[in-house]
């Protein structure tokens, strides 16, 4: 969950992106540092840890960063560690991408699926999930074998489950309530 300091940030941000036609350099520059953080909780416990000094955290920050992203990324990282708002990056890179994908009209959808999906499962899956939502899709496909058949979509809040096991579980539930 992304809070509302970091969803500012990330809005302001995107909007400066777009502004200076960077928004793809941005968006690379995003991912690295939500790639980074998540990879070394080390990473995050230091950037939250309010006993380390603000010069620290941004000394660590531009020997990790400096070379590797742009100079408007740059000062934002400058901006939250002047404001002592590093703890924020983490969240303000994943609501970056968030408003990236709306930007461009992208959803992001987890599907689990009881057994391995062939190139051409997936590419037919992904066609239906895009015409049933009127946006481009990015799938994250997921083996689950406690599913038993079939699969579930999670497609923001809101989950499409047409597997064996909920249908199994759906009858169990038929069946208890007729009895009693």
């Amino acid at each position: 969950m992304v809070s509302k300091a970091a969803r500012r940030y990330a809005n302001a941000l995107l909007v400066t992106a777009i502004e200076q036609d960077m928004l793809e350099d941005i968006k690379e520059d995003m991912e690295l540092i939500h790639e980074t953080i998540a990879g070394s909780s080390e990473l995050s416990l230091f950037l939250k840890s309010p006993i380390i000094r603000n010069d620290v955290k941004k000394s660590a920050l531009e020997m990790i960063f400096d070379d590797k992203v742009q100079q408007l990324t740059s000062s934002l990282i400058a901006i939250l560690s002047d404001k002592s708002r590093e703890g924020l990056l983490f969240g303000i890179s994943e609501g970056f991408m968030k408003l990236y994908n709306e930007h461009h009209n992208i959803i992001e959808v987890d599907v689990e699926t009881a057994f391995e999906l062939n190139e051409a499962q997936q590419t037919s899956l992904k066609n239906e999930l895009e015409t049933v939502t009127g946006k481009t899709i990015k799938m994250r496909i997921e083996k689950n074998e406690d599913l038993i058949g079939g699969l579930s979509v999670r497609i923001e809040d809101t989950v499409y489950d047409g597997s064996a096991k909920y249908k199994l579980n759906q009858l169990k539930r038929k069946f208890t309530t007729a009895v009693e």
